[in-house]
């Protein structure tokens, strides 16, 4: 049996030929999706500020409401330093209240935009509307009640592991109850802000401070159950997305 002849390189030839045959047949590495974290960690802090925010809106409309009270009693002891201050107040956190919202609708939206994207470099089922309304689903008035559950909903089922990469149909795939939690809660809360700021403008009297402190108070329950469930499926579906390689 003779030797196969060896290059400078110490590899005989024959072998070296035969490498690069197998190293031609590999199949070429597939991308990795990366979610965009910073938006989520963004979108997340600005979330719980802002239902923090609306929490101290339902806590000054109680102090408003007591404070009515005590003007309007026989023997007051408010002064008028004291009213001035809680006006204020609830003037600065109206403001604080209206920044976050602003703030975080962009920041979940970035985030949004990022996970259709991801979503559908690892699934190639179709959703209901395309990777632009992730965004601008948010702006176009009426559709705006249900057109933005409907991308995170088509999202989330894209996302999860047991979606086959391809040939899936999102409609069969099991969707979250966690979503229609989210939006429900988020629609009910903007609903009930639209009754308190109809209050403002009434009359100013001391059932209407206590009418505007259960609204106040009934928004920032719903604003923190909304506020839970989306960091709860943001953080989710970063995870099923996290690493996955992408077949687009």
């Amino acid at each position: 049996m003779t030797d196969l002849p060896t290059p400078p390189m110490g590899v005989p030839v024959g072998v070296q030929g035969a490498v690069q045959g197998a190293v031609a047949v590999l199949e070429p590495e597939r991308a990795v999706v990366r979610p965009n974290r910073l938006a989520r960690y963004a979108a997340s802090a600005l979330i719980l500020a802002t239902s923090a925010v609306a929490g101290l809106v339902a806590w000054q409309s109680w102090r408003s409401y007591h404070l009515v009270r005590d003007v309007l009693s026989r023997f007051p002891t408010v002064t008028a330093e004291q009213v001035a201050v809680a006006e204020q107040r609830a003037a600065w956190l109206s403001w604080a209240w209206l920044g976050g919202l602003a703030l975080s609708w962009v920041a979940f939206a970035v985030w949004l935009w990022r996970a259709r994207v991801n979503a559908a470099r690892v699934c190639d089922a179709g959703h209901r509307l395309r990777i632009r309304w992730a965004v601008l689903a948010w702006v176009v008035p009426v559709a705006n009640l249900w057109w933005p559950q409907m991308v995170l909903a088509d999202v989330h089922r894209a996302s999860r592991p047991s979606t086959p990469e391809r040939g899936a149909r999102l409609a069969e795939v099991r969707g979250s109850p966690l979503v229609g939690l989210w939006w429900a809660a988020f629609l009910a809360a903007h609903a009930v802000d639209l009754v308190a700021l109809h209050l403002i403008a009434g009359e100013q009297t001391e059932r209407v401070f206590r009418d505007l402190f259960v609204a106040t108070a009934a928004s920032a329950g719903l604003t923190a159950v909304a506020a839970v469930a989306a960091l709860v499926l943001m953080r989710r579906i970063d995870r099923w997305q996290d690493g996955r390689p992408a077949i687009r």
